[in-house]
């Protein structure tokens, strides 16, 4: 199993990373990044991690706020 899709990953956790330590107008670009490579590292991702990712985003229970 390749682990390309680490690099992507990684850097967006840098970037999140000055994301903490930035000012506000650096601080969209830097999310703006951090959401690209996580999107990128989970396209790159095998099939089988892609499989664990939407096994947790299925049995996580939801919980609905009704605001009345």
């Amino acid at each position: 199993m390749g682990l390309l899709f680490l690099i992507p990953l990684t850097i967006g956790l840098g970037v999140s990373y000055l994301f903490k330590n930035s000012v506000n107008d650096m601080a969209e670009l830097t999310s703006l990044f951090t959401v690209a490579c996580l999107i990128v590292s989970l396209i790159l991702a095998p099939w089988q991690l892609k499989v664990v990712v939407l096994m947790l985003a299925i049995l996580t229970p939801r919980r609905i706020q009704t605001f009345e």
